[in-house]
């Protein structure tokens, strides 16, 4: 698997690097014409180029990020459609093990052009702008910790990398899946016909889950509380409810922490496991080259 992996390194590295010296270079411009506009001592007004050259700079930045999705969507279904399936299928490996080793790679290209670009940026500000953004920043984060929202953050942000992990497995369970069922590759984009149709289905049922077992779980003190308790326990602290379809049944507060809801929590983990297991099957009894 590990052999498997640096294989899938070899072959994407060259275009994933390009992707984020793209970032970086736009980010780049982007920074400097900003610096330029605040250390003018005279105000100067947007012109046409001005707004143009942000214009442009904003949509390599937004085009790299898009065009790094496909690429990785892209590669998992080479391997179903392009000879160089047959390479991989060829391999002593289990369908698992090709499944888990795509997904691995494609999340650590994600979190390196992420943190690429969140730490160039910084590094760069500091440059252009002096000790004054790392001191701005140092302020900032002593002020959020001094809300007592750790809790919060943490649980949104490891909401985010889940709902990242399971959407990328369900595409490639779309992609999988077409190719089992519609074997003509001029039909390509069949897989997000079906990505779309299941992504709804799923949805619903998340929702669905929550209103069969209506029973939250606080994260702060491992309590579990009844939906009908459920208003009187937050009281009016609620600060916001996620919208069904990402993390339908989380109910975070600004004073009482996360509150997730138990069936729809149990929900997306099973479908995760089961969309995973799913498509290691496809690609390992079905897919025929």
């Amino acid at each position: 698997m590990l052999k498997y992996m640096k294989y899938e390194l070899k072959g994407t590295y060259k275009f994933m690097l390009a992707i984020i010296l793209t970032v970086l270079g736009a980010s780049t411009g982007l920074q400097i014409y900003a610096k330029n506009l605040f250390m003018s001592e005279s105000s100067i007004q947007p012109n046409a180029i001005s707004v143009l050259f942000i214009t442009i700079m904003g949509f390599l930045i937004f085009g790299a990020f898009i065009t790094a999705l496909f690429y990785i969507i892209g590669s998992f279904r080479k391997e179903l459609y392009e000879d160089r399936g047959y390479l991989t299928f060829s391999l002593p490996l289990t369908g698992n093990q090709i499944l888990g080793s795509k997904t691995l790679i494609a999340l650590m290209w994600a979190a390196l052009l992420i943190l690429f670009s969140l730490l160039y940026n910084f590094v760069l500000a500091m440059v252009l702008h002096g000790g004054i953004v790392f001191d701005e920043l140092i302020d900032s984060f002593r002020f959020l910790f001094s809300l007592g929202v750790n809790d919060i953050i943490i649980t949104i942000f490891l909401a985010f990398i889940f709902s990242g992990i399971s959407t990328l497995l369900l595409i490639y369970f779309s992609i999988a899946l077409s190719r089992v069922t519609i074997r003509n590759k001029k039909v390509g984009g069949m897989w997000f016909i079906i990505f779309l149709i299941l992504n709804s289905l799923l949805a619903y049922l998340t929702v669905v889950s929550v209103e069969v077992f209506p029973f939250y779980f606080d994260m702060s003190n491992f309590k579990i509380i009844a939906e009908s308790d459920l208003a009187h326990y937050m009281g009016n602290n609620i600060g916001y409810i996620m919208s069904a379809g990402s993390n339908s049944g989380m109910v975070v507060s600004s004073t009482n922490g996360v509150i997730l809801n138990i069936g729809s929590t149990l929900f997306s983990i099973l479908m995760t496991i089961g969309i995973f297991l799913g498509t290691s099957y496809l690609i390992e009894r079905k897919i025929d080259l």
